[in-house]
Parts: C-alpha cells; sequence; structure tokens
C-alpha cells in the first residue's frame, strides 16, 4: 500500500475479522487507501502558557514532517490508522522529565464545523481523542478554544491499539458508528484534524505537529 499525499481520508469498507479488532499490522488495512498528510508545527505566539513561549523561543518543535493516514470501518467500528517515523521512539513517562511519545485525531463535536487553531469556541467545541505511548486506554478530550482542554471520564466508547516497529508507530484509533459524542455515520464526510507529538524532544500540551486546518474523512456508506 503506497501511501499517496492529500487533504482527503477516504475510509474503506471492509468484512470484520474473526481475530477481533483491525490492529495497527492487521492485513485488513491492504484494502484501505492510506494518504501522507502534511504537519506543521504549531505557532509559539498562540501557546496559552507564557513560560513555554519564552522557554521555547530559540528550541525547536513540530519537527515531524508527515504522517500517514487511513480509515477503515469494519462491522459497524470506525477505525483510524496513524503511522510517523519515531527513531527515538518515547514508549512510556518513566520520570518527570522524560515526555512519551503521542497522537491524536481531532473533530467538531457537532461534526460540522469548528475553528482548528484555536480548538473550538464556547458555541463551537471539538473532541479528540488522545492515545500517549505506555497508556491502554485513549484520553477523550474536549475543549472550547486554547488551554480549556477536559477530560472525559471512560467508558467512553473509543479504544486504542499501538505499535512501534521498524522505527515507526501505528497506532489505530477505534470508535463504533454508533456511540455517543462525535456524530459520525455511514457516508457522511467528517472533518478531522490529526496531531503528533515526539516525546524525545519534549513535545507535550500545545508543543506538536498538527495539521493546520481540517482535512475531511469520508466514512464509507
Amino acid at each position: 500500500m503506497t501511501a499517496v499525499t492529500a487533504s482527503r481520508i477516504v475510509g474503506a469498507r471492509i468484512a470484520p475479522t474473526k481475530d477481533g479488532p483491525l490492529g495497527p499490522l492487521s492485513a485488513g488495512w491492504g484494502a484501505a487507501v492510506e494518504v501522507e498528510v502534511p504537519l506543521e508545527p504549531t505557532p509559539l505566539e498562540v501557546q496559552p502558557s507564557a513560560y513555554v513561549r519564552t522557554a521555547w523561543a530559540d528550541r525547536k518543535h513540530g519537527v515531524t514532517p508527515s504522517v500517514r493516514a487511513a480509515a477503515a470501518v469494519a462491522g459497524g467500528v470506525l477505525h483510524v490508522r496513524l503511522r510517523w517515523k519515531a527513531l527515538n521512539p518515547r514508549p512510556a513517562i518513566t520520570d518527570n522529565n522524560v515526555f512519551a511519545d503521542a497522537c491524536a485525531v481531532l473533530f467538531p463535536l457537532d461534526g460540522k464545523g469548528a475553528e482548528l487553531a484555536t480548538m473550538g469556541d464556547p458555541a463551537h467545541p471539538v473532541q479528540a481523542w488522545h492515545w500517549r505511548a505506555g497508556t491502554a486506554i485513549p484520553f477523550v478530550i474536549q475543549a472550547t478554544g486554547l488551554g480549556t482542554v477536559t477530560r472525559q471520564a471512560p467508558p467512553h466508547g473509543v479504544s486504542v491499539e499501538a505499535t512501534w516497529n521498524a522505527d515507526e508507530w501505528s497506532v489505530v484509533f477505534s470508535r463504533p458508528l454508533e456511540e455517543q459524542g462525535v456524530p459520525i455515520r455511514g457516508g457522511a464526510n467528517v472533518p478531522i484534524g490529526i496531531a503528533v507529538w515526539q516525546g524525545a524532544l519534549e513535545e507535550r500540551a500545545g508543543l506538536k505537529s498538527h495539521t493546520p486546518g481540517w482535512l475531511t474523512l469520508e466514512v464509507p456508506a
């Protein structure tokens, strides 16, 4: 499966397997079209912390140039896979100055529109599914603007599976289509954003690589 650069992720409909969820290395991904999505550093000037803006003024962040993304629906469950290079992986938080690798997918909570650059606003909240290396359950967070992130306690319907192999992370987020939260239905076009954190570079919180604008996730009918 060769990745092509695009701003749309076209989901495939595949038959569910007897082995359970579509994992990062499952053969079923061969039926999906993987696209390469360019990423950019989050602007330092919009970081809500004055300390971060000062401390990182002469440091680089957001150096992951792109992520490969694919999506599939199997047995009424949406799976979104992200893959990116991590030559110096950080698979867990082992000390207070160690930061784990991470990634997230972001959606407007109403499935229609919100300002991505500001993480939504009070009238247009956003929801993110956030994986951090070393954790088995993803965080589901909501925001109504920069610095307003709150976590939703499980059970929240979102699961994740991750594998590091051949110098890259492969992470699959899964959620039933009919689960409460972001409205994701068969045949819908859903705005989606992507973010990646490289723990070896001490990236965390707002310091990351991201899609500066919404992509389109085409959910198969």
